[in-house]
């Protein structure tokens, strides 16, 4: 049977990985049978948010809010995340992802929800309008 022709949109690991996207994708699955497109790439996202701020650990305080890089812990704000990821991949720099995860902490710890934190960015990133 012959493949079929990828048509439409490329899928978001295809644009990060290129070629090697189909191994990116069996392990951000984790050895779960079925994932969907917008799972894996919610999770991708969330990654490479989560690499730009372990890289950036040392110069923003209590990032345990967000996303707790040790071994042993599995916690990660994924929604916020998410939408620190795609602001990384949609032309925001680096270090204005760093501010708005210093900001986003801020937030968390007076109170604000996960949900308006995530509507905040995604609103700002989409508009413009911080």
């Amino acid at each position: 049977m012959e493949k079929k022709k990828g048509r439409g949109r490329p899928t978001v690991t295809e644009k990060m990985m290129g070629g090697s996207a189909e191994a990116y994708e069996k392990i951000i699955m984790g050895g779960k049978r079925r994932c969907s497109r917008r799972t894996i790439s919610d999770t991708a996202y969330a990654f490479a948010a989560a690499g730009i701020l372990s890289e950036a650990a040392s110069e923003i305080e209590d990032l345990e809010v967000l996303a707790d890089f040790r071994p042993e812990s599995e916690y990660m704000c994924r929604s916020i995340l998410n939408q620190l990821g795609r602001m990384a991949h949609g032309g925001f720099s680096k270090e204005f992802v760093i501010i708005v995860a210093k900001a986003a902490i801020g937030d968390r710890k007076n109170g604000y929800s996960v949900k308006e934190i995530e509507r905040y960015i995604r609103n700002g990133r989409l508009t413009g309008e911080w």
